[in-house]
C-alpha cells in the first residue's frame, strides 16, 4: 500500500512538472492559432488517406516505414520511480519490488497508448495496400510486443553499460522485425520475435528480485525524467551540454550567454501580445495576397513580410538592451 502510494504520488508530480513546462511555451493564444488548425488540417489530411484521395503514400516502399518505425523504436525509453531516498529501502526489498512493478506496468500502458496511435495512423495506408481489418490487428499486437521487448534490452543494457554496437545490433534487428511483419513474412517474423522475447527474458532474469545496479538505475530514472526540461535549457544554451565520453576530444570554452539571450527575447517577444497580433495578421494577410496576386507581384509579399521582421527585430532588440535580465547577462558574459 505504501508503495502503490508512493508511486503515484511521484507520477503525478513528474505529470504536473511536465504540464507547467508545456504551460511556460504555450499560451492560450498559440494553442488557438497554431494547434487548432494543425489538428483541423491533420484530421482532413488523415480523412483523406482513409478515402484513399492520397495515392502518393501506396507507392511509399516498406523499407522506408520500417526505416521510420526504427527510428521510433530508438526513441523508446524505461525507467524505474526509484530515488535516492529509497536507497535505504534495499534491505525491505519487497518495496524496491513493488516499486519496479508499478513502473513496469506504468510504460506497459504508455506503450500501449503510445503505439495503438502509430497504429491509428498507419492503419489507412495498410488499408490502402489491401490489408483486412483482422491482419492490421494483428500486425499492431506484433508490433507492440517487438516494441515493448526492443525497449526492455536496451533498458537492461544500459544498466550492464553495454558497449554501443550491441545496442545498435538489437535496433537493428528489431528493425528487420519491423520490415518482416510489413512485408508479411510470417517464418522470419516469428524467428525474430522469437529472438527478441527469448533475449528479453534472458536478460530481464532476477531483475526484480536481486538489486545489484539500482545506483544506476536511479540515475537512469533521474536522467529520463529531467530529459524534457534539460532538453529545453541545453537548446536555449541556458546550460551547457554535457559529453557522456570519458575523454573529450573537443571541449570549448562555453560561451552561452548571447544564445540565452536571443532566446529570451524571442519568448518574450511572442508572449507579448502586440508583437504576436500582428504577425498573426500578416501572416493570413500574406499567404492570401500570394493566392491572388498575378504573376510576379507575388515576389514583393516576402519581401515586404521581411522588412517588417527586419523592422521588429531592429526596434525590439534595443528595446532588450535596456532590460535588466538582458543587462545582468551581459555582465556575467563579459566577465
Amino acid at each position: 500500500m505504501i508503495a502503490k502510494r508512493l508511486f503515484w504520488m511521484r507520477v503525478s508530480r513528474y505529470m504536473k512538472q511536465q504540464w507547467k513546462t508545456v504551460r511556460l511555451i504555450v499560451d492560450w493564444t498559440i494553442f488557438l492559432y497554431g494547434v487548432v488548425p494543425l489538428l483541423i488540417w491533420a484530421g482532413y489530411s488523415y480523412w483523406l488517406v482513409w478515402e484513399g484521395n492520397i495515392d502518393w503514400l501506396r507507392d511509399v516502399p516498406y523499407l522506408l516505414w520500417a526505416i521510420l518505425f526504427g527510428w521510433v523504436m530508438w526513441q523508446d525509453r524505461i525507467f524505474v520511480w526509484v530515488e535516492r531516498a529509497d536507497i535505504i529501502l534495499v534491505s525491505d526489498r519487497s518495496m524496491i519490488r513493488q516499486l519496479k512493478w508499478y513502473s513496469v506496468s506504468y510504460h506497459l500502458v504508455q506503450h500501449v497508448i503510445q503505439y495503438g496511435f502509430y497504429l491509428s495512423l498507419i492503419a489507412p495506408i495498410l488499408h490502402m495496400k489491401g490489408r483486412s481489418a483482422v491482419e492490421i490487428l494483428a500486425f499492431g499486437a506484433a508490433f507492440l510486443l517487438l516494441a515493448w521487448c526492443h525497449a526492455w534490452i536496451q533498458y537492461q543494457l544500459r544498466l550492464r553499460h553495454a558497449h554501443l554496437t550491441k545496442r545498435f545490433l538489437i535496433i537493428l534487428l528489431a528493425f528487420v522485425g519491423a520490415y518482416a511483419l510489413l512485408i508479411e513474412s510470417v517464418l522470419l517474423g516469428v524467428l525474430i520475435g522469437s529472438v527478441m522475447v527469448t533475449f528479453a527474458l534472458y536478460v530481464g532474469e532476477g531483475w526484480v528480485s536481486r538489486h545489484p545496479n539500482i545506483g544506476r538505475e536511479i540515475e537512469i530514472g533521474e536522467r529520463e525524467r529531467a530529459s524534457f526540461d534539460r532538453m529545453l535549457l541545453t537548446t536555449s544554451g541556458a546550460i551547457e551540454k554535457t559529453s557522456e565520453r570519458k575523454r573529450p576530444l573537443y571541449r570549448p570554452r562555453p560561451n552561452r550567454f548571447g544564445t540565452v539571450r536571443r532566446t529570451m527575447a524571442l519568448l518574450m517577444y511572442f508572449r507579448t501580445p502586440s508583437h504576436r497580433n500582428l504577425w498573426f495578421r500578416l501572416i493570413p494577410l500574406g499567404v492570401t495576397s500570394v493566392i491572388l496576386l498575378p504573376s510576379w507581384f507575388k515576389v514583393l509579399v516576402p519581401i515586404y513580410l521581411l522588412y517588417v521582421a527586419y523592422q521588429e527585430h531592429t526596434s525590439f532588440t534595443r528595446e532588450m538592451e535596456r532590460h535588466p535580465f538582458f543587462q545582468s547577462i551581459q555582465e556575467r558574459g563579459s566577465s
